[in-house]
């Protein structure tokens, strides 16, 4: 399989969505996507900025922007947060 299904929260807004991820992409990739989908998913809620970025939800661990989803080991039912 090509892709991860991750669980994403949003602390700011309190909001989770199950989103699937291609193995290939880079963690700055995802953020950039994934920063414009919930800006339109919560209806200007959550206003990403320059500092955006992906975490661990389970030990708080930032994710490095040049790893890709793979060589962050991430799998199905992973749990991360966007800040």
């Amino acid at each position: 399989m090509n892709k991860v299904m991750v669980e994403i929260n949003i602390p700011v807004t309190g909001a989770c969505f199950d989103i699937l991820l291609p193995r290939t992409l880079s963690v700055g990739q995802a953020t950039r996507l994934l920063a414009g989908f919930f800006t339109g998913m919560t209806g200007g809620a959550y206003m990403p900025d320059d500092e955006t970025t992906l975490c661990s939800m389970e030990d708080g661990r930032i994710y490095d922007v040049n790893s890709s989803v793979e060589e962050l080991h991430l799998k199905n039912g992973s749990k991360l947060m966007l800040i």
